[in-house]
């Protein structure tokens, strides 16, 4: 299914072979609007307005800062990651790409699926697109690693009682995840797939499947310090992006703790990775209401958190982003 047929004027410079239909982009689009119609219907939109008019507007321009600090860092473990593809590319270049695949994520059904696409499509133009593929899938994999495991670590440590128990859970939890890293090499099962490029009987598409496992394995060689690059800014990334929802609770005068929003946060995030909505619009508000209600909160507080973590994560990033590549595409970056 083609996710990018939305904006062609703008993809063909892209390099994308964009098609005639999408069957499922209308369907995206009307969820999305029907769902988030519903809940501002159903939880009184007037006492959702109320509370994001509430909120300070300092703390929320600290947030859109810590956003970009989360794609800075980002852009950091992506460019490790192509470098141990043998694809150098300069940071600068790497977080425009980032810029721009937020901006095509918010207008472009699909979302996440959406923004992967165009990241792909940027980075492949100077670039074997097996590699680039490589490196992208194990980019979200570490990305998705890190944010259930920081999740997970979160509500072990949030629980009140016994912390040297929570402690003891939350290691095992963090260790695991390194573990599974470290035995990164025995995720490329290359051998068993070689004979598939002789196979005249195989698809495109598996042979295709076939070189980017070759290109998967390069991970498996990577040095100590390559590893630490790629943990340490996933960490960070991770953190920053944890600390612009703290500053919208804040900014919201929300009583809860700093751990209690590192896990609320991986939940909407996962939450709105299905790709049934545009820009995760509809599935974050239900998953604010979802995670935040049951800690006491209201329903329009937790609309309200919901719809300003996505002005100042998605939409104001989003339009930088959208800036940034309409420089590029008249030549002026």
């Amino acid at each position: 299914m083609a996710l990018i047929d939305f904006a062609p004027t703008m993809l063909d410079h892209l390099g994308a072979a964009i098609p005639a239909h999408m069957t499922g982009r209308s369907v995206r689009y009307v969820f999305s609007v029907s769902v988030f119609a519903l809940v501002l219907y159903l939880f009184d939109a007037n006492d959702v307005l109320a509370t994001i008019a509430g909120a300070d507007v300092a703390s929320a321009v600290i947030t859109v800062g810590f956003a970009l600090g989360a794609l800075f860092f980002s852009a950091i473990r992506l460019k490790q990651l192509l470098v141990l593809q043998n694809i150098m590319l300069s940071l600068r270049n790497v977080f425009f790409v980032g810029l721009s695949a937020t901006f095509y994520g918010l207008v472009l059904p699909g979302g996440t699926l959406a923004a992967f696409a165009v990241r792909f499509f940027q980075l492949s133009r100077d670039a074997r697109v097996e590699p680039v593929a490589a490196a992208l899938v194990v980019d979200r994999i570490i990305a998705i690693m890190f944010l259930v495991v920081i999740g997970t670590m979160a509500i072990a440590l949030d629980q009140a009682e016994p912390l040297w128990a929570n402690v003891i859970v939350a290691g095992t939890i963090f260790g695991a995840g390194i573990f599974a890293f470290g035995r990164r090499s025995s995720m490329w099962v290359i051998d068993r797939l070689d004979n598939v490029t002789n196979n005249e009987s195989s698809s495109k598409l598996h042979r295709f499947g076939v070189r980017i496992s070759k290109a998967f394995s390069n991970y498996s060689t990577a040095g100590g310090g390559e590893v630490l690059t790629v943990l340490a800014t996933s960490l960070l990334a991770h953190l920053c992006g944890c600390l612009a929802y703290y500053a919208i609770a804040t900014s919201m005068d929300l009583d809860i703790s700093f751990l209690s929003i590192c896990w609320i946060r991986s939940g909407m995030i996962l939450l709105t990775m299905i790709p049934v909505s545009v820009a995760g619009l509809g599935l974050r508000e239900i998953a604010a209401i979802g995670l935040l209600v049951p800690l006491g909160f209201g329903e329009a507080q937790a609309i309200g958190f919901s719809i300003l973590i996505s002005l100042a994560t998605s939409v104001i990033i989003g339009l930088i982003g959208g800036f940034s590549e309409l420089l590029r595409l008249t030549g002026r970056r």
